[in-house]
Parts: C-alpha cells; structure tokens; sequence
C-alpha cells in the first residue's frame, strides 16, 4: 500500500487510531467534520478554474478535492476557463436595465447558469502578482449581473485553491475577503500552497 493511501484510510479511520496520530491536526478535524455529514443532503459544486495548465500543480489539488467531494456523492460541474469565450465586464450597467442580464453574448452565458444551479462555488488558480490569474478575475466580475439581480438573496459556499512559488497568500485571502462580504457566503475552508492533496481531498469530502 502506498503511503498516502495508507495515510488517507487511517485518516477515515479504516487503519486504526494509533496511526492516526500522523495525520495534520487540521486533516483530522475535516474528518471529523465528515463522519457527522452522514445524513446531511448532497451538494451541487461549480469549479471555475482558472489555471492555465490543465496538469500542473493546482491542478492536482483540484483533482484530490473533486475525488473527495465525488466520493461523498456530490454533483460536480466544472469549467476550464482558458480557452473559453468569455469577454471582460464593460461596466455599462445594462444589467441594471435588465433584469440581470448581461449585454455580452458569449459562453458566460453557460457559467451564469450554472452559478445559480450550484450550493458551493470552487474558485481554483495559480497565484499571479499576489493574487488569482486573469482568467478567473474576468468571470467574477462578469458574475456582477447575477448578483446585482440577486445579490445577499444568493446564498454560497465558497472554497478557493491555489498553488504559488511562495506562500504569500495575504492578497487572494484579501479579495475573496472583500468579495463574498456583502454577499454573506460561508467559506468552509481553503487549500493554500502545493503538495496538500490529502487534505485537499478531505475538504472536497466535508463539503
């Protein structure tokens, strides 16, 4: 048996408590958290991912959190932001005219939908100048016409994934800090740093 499988059974207590004394505190209590979630309903998880690279770091995280989250029977849907057709907000207020609606008819169309479909919202990204990359910022501020029609009525999750060269992570936690505030969100955890698959996949099974 490898030994981040072995790690993980003892984790959900299949190995034994002796052992589970090497797993993270922090690991532990997601666990726990997830032993109590038996007969809690399934949830609906939209990924915006935001990374650039389908198979590097952060994409590894998202992977262990989708294992988690499926293996704890939650719908999943996700969107790889680069390549889509997705234009920047031109801040004309048409949405205020219009019920929400975005004057821009591009594949943001098919985000919004599922925005409004989804409990929990994982915001996934490699960190770019202290904070997340250009392609996951276009969607939020595209988001400002659902949540202008909507706004503190929209109650989310939300969870946030990314990798960095460093561990500055002050200004992402800043801006989804400022961004969910009036909104009201709950934001059940976040993987911060590389090489956090285990409690990545945890917290995708706590959702």
């Amino acid at each position: 048996m490898e030994r981040r499988d072995f790690i993980k059974k003892t984790a959900l207590g299949v190995a034994g408590v002796a052992v589970a004394a090497t797993v993270p505190t922090g690991v532990m209590a997601i666990v726990n958290n997830e032993k109590k979630k038996t007969n809690k309903a399934m949830k609906k998880i939209l990924i915006l991912n935001g990374s650039p690279r389908k198979n590097g770091r952060t994409a590894s995280l998202k992977n262990a959190f989708v294992e988690g989250a499926q293996r704890a029977g939650h719908e999943i849907k996700e969107y790889y932001l680069t390549g889509m057709n997705i234009r920047p907000c031109l801040a004309c207020e048409y949405c205020q005219l219009h019920d929400g609606v975005c004057v821009q008819k591009d594949d943001m169309a098919e985000v919004t939908e599922a925005f409004g479909w989804a409990d929990v919202v994982v915001f996934v990204s490699p960190q770019f100048w202290g904070t997340i990359s250009g392609q996951l910022k276009v969607v939020i501020d595209r988001l400002y016409a659902p949540l202008f029609k909507y706004g503190s009525e929209i109650k989310k999750e939300f969870v946030v994934i990314m990798t960095s060269r460093g561990d500055m992570y002050e200004m992402t936690e800043d801006f989804f800090r400022i961004f969910t505030k009036y909104l009201g969100w709950k934001n059940p955890g976040n993987i911060l740093g590389g090489g956090k698959e285990l409690q990545a996949e945890m917290l995708g099974a706590s959702i």
